[in-house]
């Protein structure tokens, strides 16, 4: 049960970070990066990250660390990738970008600290 809530949790985290970085150029009709979005951004991903940990019963949570490392980075990228296409001028922002540095800043910090986690050793008999 736990690790279905956390990954709903993770899910709504990865689609709100998706939403916050497609909002400043109007890519998804009908969405805007409300306040809503800067809490379950973060949110999300925290709580479904310590869900999917607290059901994980062997205590193996390399896959857990790499999973969030790789979403959290790609939404990253995906910010950083948004900036500068609107600093080149190649696709001109409707709104403000301020949400893409929220999630270039969060994403790139975190995501950079999960990657960082050391694997866990094998267990050698």
């Amino acid at each position: 049960m736990l690790k279905i809530t956390g990954a709903i949790f993770l899910a709504i985290g990865l689609a709100t970070g998706l939403v916050l970085v497609a909002s400043p150029f109007g890519l998804l009709a009908g969405t805007r990066s409300s306040i809503a979005a800067w809490i379950l951004f973060p949110g999300g991903f925290a709580a479904g990250s310590i869900l999917l940990a607290l059901g994980e019963r062997d205590h193996g949570l390399g896959w857990l660390w790499r999973m969030c490392a790789a979403s959290l980075l790609v939404l990253a990228t995906a910010s950083a990738l948004g900036l500068a296409l609107a600093v080149l001028g190649l696709l001109e922002p409707t709104g403000q970008t301020v949400s893409l540095w929220y999630v270039l800043l969060l994403s790139g910090l975190i995501g950079t600290a999960c990657a960082l986690v050391p694997a866990q050793p094998s267990a050698s008999s």
